[in-house]
């Protein structure tokens, strides 16, 4: 069995007596060593000149143990000042300014009372007024079911021209509620900047990035609907177009976080890449010319010959996959638009003077469909005998 030894070293424990100099070194053994000889010979004497020397050797102790914690600081290494101190940096979404005022949100119920207690108020200083004379006292609000028993014996007496009055009556309410209403009306451009507001998110202290990829945007449906949501929402970035080695387009949306979710419910759900709603004429088209030309998929359907009005075809393979979403610390994009490119090489060079060449090697990737096991190299794309994107270089 190993031996435990619990006792307490006299100054430092063996580990940090190798920090010493050579001196202190030498000093710190001799102390151990007095100590031990004096455990071993265990005097329990309690004499006067006992108690006098364990002070003046307990004050030793403590001004050599002193000396040796001084020596063995970090402050005092000659090798301190060559550590590279990482200076700290927030994060992109840590807030800079003053810390918001949690705001209190009341209940239904307790809005319900709230809003009662300021009609009672109200009305009772609208009732002190009219005590007081200073207001007239208004007239009983009269209709045609409880004019007979507010007004009595007039309407007895001359009943057609009292319902008379309270047809009057009623009309001027409803004139005054419809005035009213079109006083708190907002106006066009009114409703446009409210629209605005609602829309408009703070991306000062990050960006939510989120990166798309579509087979086929050769569409005007899928071109408009993209670039028509990204400029609503607020969205910039863009839509890289690859031709070789495969075709395929590269969607950056950078925005708050409710533009970005509503974005990618507008590209994963919403938007029918293979023209679920525009089939009949445009799926037997495409069957004919599948049996003439001997060949369907991808570029052979995306339009028909002839100017931007003739009508064009959907790609019956067309998908859009979301490929990444996440933080960055700022736009890199100032506007959202299109952009061709020949080869993933061309792409990428667009992309890396942006500061994000990054993203299409991801894309890349992800089209390849082996994920993590796809051995890549950046800056580079091919294709393999396969037919599948490769990014190793030839």
């Amino acid at each position: 069995a190993s031996r435990r030894d619990n006792t307490i070293p006299a100054v430092l424990e063996w580990w940090d007596v190798e920090l010493l100099p050579v001196k202190l070194r030498r000093e710190v053994a001799v102390r151990e060593g007095r100590d031990m000889i004096a455990k071993a010979r265990g005097t329990n004497d309690e004499n006067d000149d006992t108690k006098n020397d364990n002070e003046e050797e307990e004050a030793e102790r403590r001004n050599l143990e002193e000396r040796c914690y001084h020596a063995a600081s970090a402050t005092n290494s000659k090798t301190y000042k060559l550590v590279q101190h990482i200076v700290p940096i927030k994060p992109p979404n840590a807030p800079t300014g003053p810390p918001k005022q949690p705001t209190l949100h009341l209940t239904k119920k307790e809005m319900k009372r709230q809003r009662k207690l300021r009609r009672a108020e109200k009305q009772r200083e609208l009732q002190d007024m009219q005590a007081a004379g200073l207001l007239p006292p208004p007239e009983p609000r009269l209709t045609l079911s409880n004019f007979m028993r507010v007004l009595g014996d007039q309407a007895v007496m001359d009943p057609s021209q009292m319902e008379q009055k309270v047809t009057e009556q009623i009309q001027a309410r409803k004139i005054k509620h419809e005035r009213m209403n079109d006083e708190r009306k907002l106006t066009r451009q009114q409703r446009k900047e409210k629209r605005a507001r609602k829309l408009e998110e703070d991306t000062s202290q990050g960006v939510t990035v989120a990166l798309y990829l579509v087979r086929d945007m050769s569409h005007r449906y899928h071109r408009t609907k993209v670039d028509l949501n990204a400029q609503q929402n607020g969205i910039t970035g863009g839509v890289l177009e690859v031709e070789r080695p495969t075709n395929l387009a590269l969607v950056i949306a950078e925005g708050g976080p409710k533009a970005i979710k509503r974005y990618t419910r507008l590209m994963t759900v919403r938007m029918k890449w293979r023209g679920e709603n525009f089939l009949g004429d445009v799926e037997s088209d495409d069957d004919d010319n599948n049996e003439d030309g001997g060949g369907g998929g991808g570029d052979g359907n995306n339009h028909e010959d002839g100017g931007d009005d003739a009508p064009q075809k959907f790609n019956p393979n067309n998908s859009c996959e979301l490929v990444w979403t996440g933080m960055g610390a700022k736009r890199m994009f100032n506007t959202f638009a299109f952009q061709k490119c020949e080869t993933a090489d061309v792409a990428r060079k667009v992309l890396e003077a942006k500061g994000v060449a990054h993203f299409m090697d991801q894309v890349l990737v992800h089209a390849s469909g082996r994920g993590s096991e796809f051995n890549f190299k950046l800056g580079a794309a091919s294709a393999n005998d396969d037919g599948d994107i490769e990014m190793g270089g030839a």
